[in-house]
């Protein structure tokens, strides 16, 4: 019998946390990978979890979901914007010197990587906010957001005027 991956993914918000829950699960099921999610610890008095203020606090989440799932069939992973990343990641100072975005994620990538350094752990990191990504397909917004043919309505109009 094949060996199953549990990929747990650590999310910077409740968007991304739902992307994994819903549409990333049933995607990598078949291929034997079993996805568990949350979002980043960020005030354990009040057990709140959603958004990234600062690196130690992701840091913390993440070592100890690797503590504490030490099977050798478990990856870890991260759901994080660029955008607004807070600057004390491993590499955002090296990063900000290059000019190419991709280049920036990936510089953050590796040092964030070798900081945590578990061979289990791939970080990633979302350039575009991933908000965005569910922009792209606008029969779904539709179905989902009754006012959006109301608001496309008057987008096109404000740019027929202008």
């Amino acid at each position: 019998m094949k060996n199953y991956i549990r990929l747990n993914i650590t999310t910077e918000g409740q968007a991304e946390f739902s992307f994994v829950k819903i549409v990333l699960y049933k995607h990598l099921q078949p291929f034997g990978i079993f996805c568990e999610a949350r979002s980043v610890l960020t005030s354990k008095e009040y057990k709140k979890r959603g958004g990234i203020t600062s690196y130690s606090k992701a840091k913390q989440d993440i070592q100890r979901w690797i503590k504490n799932d030490n099977s050798a069939d478990s990856r870890f992973t991260t759901m994080f914007d660029y955008y607004a990343l807070p600057n004390d990641f491993p590499g955002y100072s090296d990063a900000q010197k290059l000019n190419n975005p991709y280049d920036k994620v990936a510089c953050i990538e590796k040092a964030f990587a070798e900081d945590l350094n578990d061979h289990r752990f791939i970080p990633y990191i979302q350039l575009h906010e991933f908000e965005a990504l569910l922009f792209a397909d606008l029969d779904i917004l539709r179905e989902k957001c009754k006012h959006f043919d109301e608001w496309l309505t008057k987008l096109e109009l404000l740019n027929y005027i202008h």
